[in-house]
């Protein structure tokens, strides 16, 4: 019986996972409507490489502020023009801040109002389009 039981169980936890139809991703979705307000206030809006993410570290409340510098390199501006050190500075509440995803080595697109970031996210085509989309309405 506690083998049949264990073997109901096993299936019930394989089948909880991804269907064939849905790809597993491991990256968070794209909040458009904070991204969008992000690209709207930024000041330099860019693609680029991640090269380096240096946590300097957090705050005790709860949840957590946590803070450090992140570093690009080959830094394409869409909007603004790029400093000659292409270090900013980021913060962000644990779990309650979008679209600042820190995967080094990841092409990204990013905003940045003075010297601090304000938004990263992978630079897919969505989003690049997004990004165009919020340029183009701010230039009219």
């Amino acid at each position: 019986m506690l083998a049949i039981c264990y073997q109901v169980g096993i299936a019930l936890i394989l089948s909880a996972g991804p269907g064939k139809d849905e790809p597993a991703t491991d990256q968070p979705a794209v909040d458009e409507a904070s991204l969008v307000t992000s690209l709207k206030e930024a000041d330099l809006i860019f693609t680029g490489t991640l090269a380096k993410v240096h946590p300097l570290g957090q705050t005790n409340s709860i949840p957590a502020s946590i803070f450090g510098a992140v570093t690009f390199k080959n830094l394409k501006p869409l909007r603004g023009s790029p400093p000659a050190a292409a270090t900013f500075s980021y913060s962000y509440r644990e779990g309650l801040t979008k679209n600042l995803d820190l995967t080094p080595d990841a092409q990204v697109l990013a905003a940045a109002k003075g010297k601090a970031v304000i938004a990263i996210v992978p630079a897919t085509d969505a989003n690049l389009a997004l990004a165009k989309k919020t340029l183009t309405a701010a230039e009219k």
